[in-house]
């Protein structure tokens, strides 16, 4: 009580605690504030941190984009700078016939090159919109065993041989056109880059329900820094790799994009000036 009437009597109006009161409400505010500021500053940051892992794969997308335009533009650009040089030649005066005729024989090859710059492109278009249909049962043996045949009328032109060795009833699931292109592709890519008189080696075989299918060329092979790039699109190894002008880039990444479409994997091993192995693994039934 005596406690009571001493604090009345120095405090009689209670400014004691309105200043407490309002010390308490200061701090309280700098409290909020400072709890705002940090939100913010942290909504911030997570916001930066979202948006660029958002835009990152959008402008890895476009510069793909953009740098398969510029490729696909160069490759279509070259054969017909060829024709166009090697035309103005022959109209600036008379030639003989066989001068017309190797003329007529180079422009037919850059129109090849052409049309399977054409056929690819519009397959890499088509193929990135189109639903593989993996319920459809097809014979990989008998695929692989036409497209032996097929080729080799092609590997004879450079006296090159392609032995087969190929499993009886190794069934896939999947688009049989696609699987075709697969293995001419592979085929033609063998045959292309091997020695003249050479020998391109094929084989299938079922194990363990996985068809597996080994093309080896004992040819130019391919550099080691160059393995992990292949099958990137319009990508060209060393010069050893590019004597072939029929080669658009093209081929070995449509070959990655069917396997994987596929379920199956891939893989290749060179030897520089040696060999060349390319292991394609499907899952079969």
């Amino acid at each position: 009580l005596e406690h009571s009437l001493i604090s009345e009597s120095e405090d009689p109006e209670g400014k004691y605690n309105e200043e407490w009161v309002e010390q308490v409400q200061e701090s309280f505010i700098g409290i909020l504030l400072t709890s705002d500021l940090i939100i913010i500053f942290l909504t911030l940051i997570v916001a930066y941190v979202l948006a660029k892992k958002t835009l990152t794969p959008l402008e890895e997308s476009y510069k793909k984009q953009a740098r398969f335009v510029a490729d696909a533009a160069h490759e279509l650009r070259t054969p017909l700078a060829v024709m166009q040089a090697g035309g103005e030649v022959v109209l600036r005066s008379d030639r003989s016939v066989d001068e017309y005729k190797k003329f007529i024989s180079e422009s037919l090859e850059e129109v090849k090159r052409l049309t399977t710059l054409s056929n690819n492109l519009l397959f890499l278009a088509r193929n990135e919109k189109k639903k593989i249909n993996l319920n459809i049962k097809n014979s990989f043996s008998d695929i692989c065993r036409k497209q032996v045949e097929a080729m080799r009328s092609y590997a004879s032109q450079k006296n090159i041989i392609i032995t087969d060795s190929i499993s009886d009833n190794v069934l896939v699931l999947g688009d049989g056109d696609d699987l075709i292109r697969m293995v001419v592709n592979l085929l033609k890519n063998a045959v292309d880059y091997s020695h003249k008189d050479g020998v391109v080696e094929v084989s299938l075989k079922k194990q363990n329900n996985k068809a597996i299918l080994v093309i080896k060329d004992f040819g130019v092979g391919i550099k080691e820094s160059d393995l992990g790039r292949i099958f990137e699109r319009f990508y060209k190894a060393d010069n050893s790799r590019t004597v072939n002008s029929t080669s658009t880039g093209l081929g070995l990444s449509i070959v990655l994009d069917i396997v994987r479409e596929h379920k199956g994997t891939i893989k290749v091993d060179s030897i520089l000036g040696k060999e060349t192995i390319f292991t394609v693994v499907l899952p079969c039934i």
